[in-house]
């Protein structure tokens, strides 16, 4: 018992935000269960909500990465609208009346390929317009933003991209071993490979380096610049894959699908701890904060009187009460930062 009680102490030691998460998860579970009992522990319910975070889970995950080194994305929703538009048009080409004129699969992973090489380039570009331009992250990626944005528009008038194949839309209602749905398999496989990535390579250590002190990367001949644009990279990679799932589950694109997930992510991050100075974050602390937004975001849907406008301003308010908390709260949790002390005259 003594043995027992040792280690859940020093976990809650070294893992407070895990600690604090489970707090607001079971705080959040007990608001709706108040609330709305009889929804919320509906099957139905719970399917919705499994259904609905693997794809923003995953491009959260991949926006970790800059937030990592103190960078932010926040063109990753408009570069895989982008992306996945010219797959949807190419797979139109291919794809008429609900036939090919070759391999079905051919031209599917064909047109994946394509999107994952656009969004590739775009993370590319946003690396090196922060680190050989000196832009920084956040007005170049909004740039960026608007760039894919127009893109996307002009392509397509506005207009929804359909009439994709059904061996490709049937992923975002499959299930995988008759009972786990597609996306959230995707997302698992997502999150296990950026938990390697992070906390078992040399890579993921540069990255904290990065977030943590640039000088000290200087002197320990870390090349910044690289790192910085590798994992501006890796976000578009992992945004990319949530925007394939976001296409398949809808079975169509569009160029402002998922516009609403760029507040939401960041909202996310930080409440996992990932916080937008740099240096800190841990993968199962996002994943479970992947979780407990989704069931915010279930639970207002339950309130009829609460129309879709009301989101922004929930999501808002959660984002700025988070970060009124973290600059509050040490990177690790609970305990208050340390006021610096005063310059000697």
């Amino acid at each position: 018992m003594i043995g027992g009680t040792a280690i859940m102490k020093n976990f809650a030691k070294n893992n407070r935000y895990t600690v604090m998460l489970f707090v607001w998860m079971a705080a959040v579970l007990l608001f709706f269960t108040i609330t709305k009992a009889s929804t919320l522990w509906q099957v139905s319910t719970w399917q919705g909500i499994v259904m609905q975070f693997p794809e923003f889970g995953v491009m959260t995950i991949g926006v970790m990465f800059p937030f990592i080194t103190g960078n932010i994305d926040m063109s990753f929703v408009a570069l895989g609208d982008f992306a996945t538009l010219i797959m949807a048009k190419y797979l139109n080409a291919h794809w008429v009346d609900g036939t090919s004129t070759g391999s079905p699969m051919s031209y599917i992973m064909t047109g994946i390929l394509i999107a994952m090489i656009i969004c590739i380039a775009g993370g590319i570009i946003n690396g090196l317009l922060i680190t050989k331009l000196g832009i920084p992250a956040v007005m170049a990626t909004i740039a960026m933003q608007l760039v894919w944005q127009g893109l996307s528009i002009a392509l397509t008038n506005g207009n929804t991209v359909s009439g994709l194949p059904e061996l490709y839309t049937e992923i975002g209602h499959s299930n995988v071993l008759g009972f786990i749905p597609y996306p959230l398999f995707i997302f698992i496989i997502m999150a296990v490979i950026a938990g390697l990535l992070l906390k078992f390579t040399v890579f993921g250590e540069k990255l904290y380096m990065c977030g943590t002190n640039v000088k000290a990367c200087h002197y320990s001949a870390i090349n910044t610049d690289r790192v910085i644009t590798v994992s501006f990279v890796l976000c578009a990679v992992w945004s990319c894959v949530g925007a394939l799932l976001m296409v398949s589950t809808m079975a169509s694109a569009k160029a402002d699908y998922g516009t609403s997930y760029v507040m939401r992510v960041i909202l996310i991050l930080v409440l996992a701890g990932v916080l937008p100075d740099g240096g800190t974050g841990k993968i199962h602390d996002v994943v479970l904060s992947v979780i407990i937004v989704q069931i915010i975001g279930s639970g207002v849907n339950m309130f009829s009187n609460l129309n879709a406008y009301y989101a922004n301003l929930i999501w808002g308010a959660l984002l700025l009460l988070v970060l009124i908390l973290s600059t509050k709260m040490g990177a690790d949790g609970f305990h208050f930062k340390k006021k610096k002390a005063a310059k000697a005259a």
